[in-house]
């Protein structure tokens, strides 16, 4: 009678044996939007233009041009969609628009469309061939949209989603490609994540497009107290404070007190002199250089 066989144990490296790579941590892919390893979602109530922003990320990723206007992209590089509610006409149309208001042409970006007439993302088959897919044309970023044509489970049940976001993340480290899913959000949802864009969409000769609003920033400063707090602080000192002098008096995680110094550093609130951070009229300072290396995401 034969044994059983043992279990094969999981792999384990010494710390000083994991791989590395150029950049320790995940890159920016569009600055500040979307980072080089993400698995995110696109978010919002109907008619609030998360396809246009799914399909202006492609333009701006494919072409290298800043993502509306602001956010550039360091690292550009191919993208693959699918569209599972968009005919291959009305798809074409709005890439049109949008590769025109970026003075570019489409027949020289490289996006690539699944023509499929089904994609399902909880079909082992599916799973599958979109891998090959992947591993065939190697995009930097794959949009699926909508998220909830690309399945037949239950939404609401944790442990079936828990499933299919496993799956993405892993497909993501097999491949190396970023993901975003575009998500229908009900009205009264609240979903963590990044700071929401103000979006509206403008018309003119060159056919539609998408831009911020003017009242993006008044509205990060609204949505965050901290911000107001450290622009307190720095008021009431005389001199420059580090970041651990204010993380020390706003009793936040550094975490979070570095993400909100980075946003009122691009906002033109603060400065980082090489004494610590002050309000902009103590420019005259010495300044701190910045690191040329790329922006991490937080985590």
């Amino acid at each position: 009678m034969s044994l059983p066989t043992p279990p094969t144990p999981f792999p384990v490296v010494r710390p000083s044996d994991l791989r590395t790579s150029a950049v320790s941590s995940a890159p920016w892919l569009i600055d500040q939007l979307w980072t080089a390893q993400a698995v995110g979602i696109i978010g919002g109530t109907p008619k609030s233009y998360k396809t246009w922003m799914a399909l202006e990320m492609a333009v701006a990723v494919a072409s290298g041009s800043a993502c509306l206007a602001t956010f550039a992209v360091p690292l550009p590089g191919p993208v693959l969609l699918y569209a599972a509610e968009d005919s291959e006409s009305a798809l074409r149309l709005r890439l049109e628009s949008l590769v025109h208001h970026h003075r570019l042409d489409l027949a020289y970006l490289d996006i690539r469309v699944i023509t499929a007439d089904s994609l399902r993302l909880d079909r082992t088959a599916d799973q599958e061939r979109l891998q090959a897919t992947l591993m065939l044309h190697r995009p930097v970023l794959l949009i699926l949209d909508p998220l909830v044509r690309l399945h037949a489970i239950d939404e609401n049940a944790a442990g079936e989603i828990a499933i299919l976001l496993g799956y993405l993340r892993l497909l993501q480290r097999k491949t190396g490609t970023a993901l975003a899913l575009v998500h229908h959000a009900r009205k009264n949802v609240s979903a963590s994540g990044a700071v929401p864009l103000a979006l509206e969409r403008a018309i003119c000769d060159l056919g539609p497009s998408l831009k911020l609003t003017s009242t993006i920033h008044a509205a990060e400063s609204a949505r965050d107290p901290l911000l107001e707090q450290i622009l307190a602080l720095l008021g009431q000192s005389s001199q420059p404070r580090t970041a651990e002098s204010l993380r020390s008096s706003l009793q936040v995680r550094n975490q979070r007190l570095v993400e909100a110094l980075r946003q009122l550093s691009e906002q033109g609130k603060v400065v980082r002199l090489s004494q610590g951070y002050a309000l902009p009229r103590n420019s005259t300072l010495p300044l701190m250089m910045e690191s040329s290396s790329p922006r991490v995401a937080p985590r």
